[in-house]
Parts: C-alpha cells; sequence; structure tokens
C-alpha cells in the first residue's frame, strides 16, 4: 500500500511540474539551433515557433542571414556564446509561452533586455 501512495505521489508531482514553466534571469542554451532550444522534442510547427518568437520580439534582435544550410531563423546555429543575454532570456520566453503552460514564473527574466523592448514584451498578450 506505501508503494502505491508513494508511486500516486510521484504522478501527482510531476503533473504538477508540467503545469509550470520557470523563467530566469541566467538562461542556459543548447548547443543546436533556434528550433531544437525552442521546441526540443520537436512538438510543435514551424510556423507555431516563428510566430512566438515574432510575439517576443526576438525576430529583429537575431543577426539572420539565410543561406543555404541555414534556410529560415529556426535554423540559425546558437550556442551559449553566440547571443547576447536579453537575447537568450527573450528565447527561454518564447519557449515557455510555446510550451502553454499554465503557469509562467519569470524571475527577473527581461532583467537583460532594454527597458523599451520590456515595455513591449511586457503589453504582449500570452
Amino acid at each position: 500500500m506505501v508503494c502505491s501512495e508513494a508511486l500516486n505521489f510521484v504522478i501527482l508531482l510531476s503533473q504538477l511540474l508540467s503545469f509550470k514553466t520557470i523563467v530566469s534571469q541566467d538562461v542556459s542554451l543548447f548547443s543546436g539551433t533556434i528550433r531544437s532550444n525552442l521546441d526540443p522534442e520537436a512538438n510543435f510547427t514551424a510556423e507555431e515557433c516563428v510566430q512566438v518568437l515574432e510575439r517576443c520580439h526576438l525576430l529583429p534582435l537575431l543577426k539572420f542571414t539565410p543561406t543555404e544550410d541555414n534556410a529560415t531563423i529556426l535554423d540559425m546555429n546558437v550556442s551559449q556564446d553566440s547571443l547576447s543575454a536579453g537575447e537568450k532570456q527573450l528565447l527561454a520566453l518564447a519557449r515557455a509561452i510555446l510550451r502553454r503552460t499554465n503557469i509562467i514564473i519569470m524571475d527577473e527574466a527581461t532583467s537583460h533586455v532594454d527597458s523599451n523592448l520590456d515595455e513591449k514584451v511586457s503589453l504582449e498578450k500570452i
């Protein structure tokens, strides 16, 4: 009986954790592409990914030139050092919005973004 209760608790806890996303002040990225950082499990369409980048006002900030290998912004290679701290925060915010979790906890999630862009992001309907 105790094992069953413990298992139920673990299942409930994992379900509760899936309802929230934390966007921290210090964002870590995976080496890969914008797409692999935004949607690591490939659950969303390219259109949904680009739309969330637009909603977070990230597209104008990224210095992207299409090439034969990298046709779209989602194909842009990124690493821990390739984006500014503000761009990383906006990418993490975009990931949180894309996941459609019920609760987004933001720990100074736009602290590295200039005040004008911070205001635009704050006014965006999530």
